[in-house]
């Protein structure tokens, strides 16, 4: 996680701590006391990178795994079990892109050789929530767990380098990999009640996936699809 990705995250939990008080006048009305609601998230996902795939794209092209990190967006719907505990039924979306060049190698011009690196996951997941305090609270702290199927798509797009031909021949091309595989997820968040039916919320999540590479790519061994997200949202109930 970057610099700016965090601090920007311990703002927006500061402020809806900061702003508890001025909500503290709904407490008793039961937010959790509901059939189910409707999350919307946006947030930052940065992947893990902790797989041969990306240590030997490291070590051969330039930049690392965290010029990947970009924009997530997330839905989930909640079903409730209890007024602690709801059914979390939900996806999230994120692309990174990165332009990448050789290390140690350039053309006959003196220029670099480079590629652009695009990475996609899209997930359906199914999960627990447990709110780790009664409606009555203006700030409501909450843990959860889950899995679900995460599809994904590895692309290089640009220039490369043959190392089978006598002159080390660069040519161009879209390389591609693609599949869907089982994951899991861990997060934890708070949520700040702004009306009987509206609140917001920010929360940290952590998922752990991985692949098998194929199509272009299959002899790269794995692909490690884990990573952290930090996200803000608003939820109404239904």
């Amino acid at each position: 996680m970057n610099t700016k990705t965090l601090r920007t995250t311990f703002v927006v939990m500061g402020l809806l701590l900061a702003v508890a008080p001025a909500w503290s006048q709904y407490r008793g009305r039961g937010y959790y006391e509901r059939d189910g609601a409707f999350r919307l998230r946006l947030g930052s996902f940065l992947p893990e990178g902790s797989s041969e795939y990306w240590e030997e794209n490291e070590s051969e092209f330039t930049g690392d795994i965290g010029d990947l990190e970009n924009v997530s967006f997330g839905a989930d719907y909640l079903l409730s079990l209890s007024p602690r505990v709801s059914l979390q039924f939900g996806g999230t979306v994120y692309e990174g892109d990165t332009t990448q060049a050789y290390r140690d190698f350039v053309d006959n011009f003196g220029d670099e050789i480079r590629h652009d690196t695009t990475l996609s996951i899209a997930s359906a997941n199914l999960g627990v929530l447990l709110n780790l305090t009664g409606p009555d609270s203006p700030i409501i702290p909450y843990i959860g767990a889950g899995a679900g199927a995460y599809f994904w798509q590895l692309e290089e797009d640009g220039d490369f380098i043959d190392f089978r031909t006598v002159d080390d021949e660069i040519f161009s091309a879209t390389l591609q990999s693609e599949g869907v595989t089982f994951g899991y997820y861990g997060l934890v968040g708070l949520e700040a009640p702004l009306s009987p039916r509206f609140s917001l919320f920010a929360e940290g999540r952590w998922t752990q996936a991985e692949d098998e590479l194929s199509d272009d790519f299959e002899s790269f061994g794995d692909i490690d699809l884990s990573g952290r997200e930090f996200a803000v949202g608003i939820s109404w109930n239904l």
